[in-house]
């Protein structure tokens, strides 16, 4: 996958948010994070699917998690749908 296809919105920010926000705590940092389509174009007809790996650091420990994360089509028909 083009790293144009990956939405701007997909960056470290916004996965830390989510991850403090859903119970891992204030403390908990990205450092890395490697994402890409889970499904094909078009596959789903209502959102765009991505599979994000991150590497974390949680209290000093550093672990990998694997996220599922559904947008909205930025493109297609659906996108014009709000």
């Amino acid at each position: 996958m083009a790293e144009t296809d990956i939405p701007k919105c997909l960056d470290i920010s916004f996965f830390e948010t989510a991850l403090r926000s859903g119970g891992y705590g204030p403390n908990v940092t990205v450092t890395a994070s490697e994402i890409g389509r889970a499904i094909g174009i078009g596959q789903n007809y209502a959102s765009d699917i991505f599979r994000a790996k991150l590497q974390v650091t949680l209290e000093g420990r550093r672990s990998t998690l694997s996220l599922i994360v559904k947008l909205q089509p930025e493109k297609g028909e659906m996108a014009k749908v709000n």
